[in-house]
């Protein structure tokens, strides 16, 4: 006879089971939704996970019991279909890999959070963990002779001598901090022979414009802001544009299930009306790269693809080597100059995808949210091998 004690039921049979697969992320979940911009991100993951067999969870790194070696995570729940799928909470064994989509730096770098972090690190395979510094990114670019001709010219900015050099060069730059993401707290800096206009892109998503007669007003009004935070300058350089709108060429790279860096999407990210910078997340829009066609008859089209296609190629293994991280996506964005030149704008490490598409293909959105699980898959075996 079997004992009642000994008898499991399916749900608690669940919590047992270890996910092959973890998002490590800071979720919020409300009536089984997950809540914010990356929330749907966050499901989709989940669904991806699903369609390969795999069971996936996304957690909070804070959420893990360091003791019992176990993290109370999210899981789809059982039931209800893909269009109305909810999640619910678990209490799981700690993935043998865990992909790293912690979007806010500020949290990142949280005591807490650092030390699970650590802890997973020591436990499990976790791969695109932390951000890049731009400078960083920079220097490993302009090391390898074949990408420095790509670079806009950049330098750190250590005083007002470097900042007075480039305004005075270059009718636009940009100051950028080194550890930011999402566009915030980029400045622009056009010259003209009135003065300078600076604009800033705030954490609020506003832009906050000033104006100054010389060099010497522009670097004192945003000294504190350069000196606290280690910032760089970089040459505007005079991009084509669409609708009288400034736009880059987004590239998705992505490790496949044989861990090789492939092409998943290239798309056109167009800034909103009156923004300088295209970010989705700052009102941006995805566009074909079949739009080109609409920017300028005389562009060679045909010569930009070849480009892009040679860049995209280049760039993951020099950033691989030089971070000296596992990674299984990066995000390019390139440039396209009035003389057709391309120029490497910046490399992500976590780049923001969308859940969906208007002009794109959802094919190709799909495979965006399935090749890092492909990856996570690739690891996890050979983890145990």
């Amino acid at each position: 006879m079997i004992r009642q004690s000994s008898l499991l039921l399916c749900s608690d049979v669940r919590q047992l089971r270890l996910p092959k697969f973890g998002v490590m992320a800071r979720p919020r979940v409300l009536d089984g939704v997950f809540q914010g911009k990356q929330g749907p991100l966050l499901h989709r993951y989940l669904e991806a996970a699903k369609k390969e067999g795999v069971l996936a969870c996304v957690f909070d790194p804070v959420a893990v019991d360091v003791v019992r070696h176990r993290v109370n995570g999210f899981v789809l729940a059982e039931g209800g279909d893909s269009v109305q799928s909810t999640v619910e909470k678990a209490d799981l064994g700690i993935p043998p890999v865990i992909y790293d989509q912690i979007v806010s730096r500020r949290y990142e770098r949280s005591e807490k959070c650092l030390q699970r972090r650590e802890y997973l690190q020591r436990t499990a395979v976790v791969f695109n963990g932390g951000y890049f510094d731009k400078w960083e990114v920079t220097s490993w670019l302009e090391a390898d002779p074949q990408l420095r001709t790509f670079l806009p010219r950049t330098a750190l900015i250590t005083g007002p001598q470097i900042l007075g050099e480039f305004i005075g060069h270059y009718r636009t730059v940009f100051v950028k901090p080194i550890h930011g993401s999402l566009g915030v707290g980029i400045i622009r800096i056009t010259r003209s022979q009135r003065g300078f206009y600076a604009t800033l892109r705030t954490r609020q998503g506003t832009a906050e414009e000033f104006y100054a007669d010389s060099v010497k007003g522009i670097y004192s009004r945003y000294r504190a802001r350069i000196m606290n935070t280690p910032h760089i300058v970089q040459e505007g350089v005079p991009l084509v544009q669409w609708r009288q709108r400034p736009f880059d060429v987004r590239v998705l790279m992505q490790k496949d299930r044989s861990g090789v860096w492939k092409r998943t999407k290239v798309y056109m990210r167009v800034a909103a009306e009156g923004e300088f910078i295209s970010n989705l997340t700052a009102g941006g829009e995805a566009c074909s790269l079949a739009t080109l066609s609409e920017v300028d008859s005389s562009l060679r089209i045909s010569r930009i693809r070849k480009q892009i296609h040679t860049l995209s190629t280049l760039i993951p293994p020099v950033i691989e080597v030089g971070s000296q991280r596992l990674l299984g996506e990066l995000g390019i964005d390139l440039g396209i100059a009035e003389s057709g030149r391309i120029y490497i704008i910046e490399v992500n490490s976590k780049p923001w995808k969308t859940p969906v598409t208007v002009h794109g293909s959802s094919k190709l959105v799909d495979l965006s949210f399935l090749r890092p699980i492909r990856f996570a898959l690739r690891l996890a075996g050979a983890r145990q091998a």
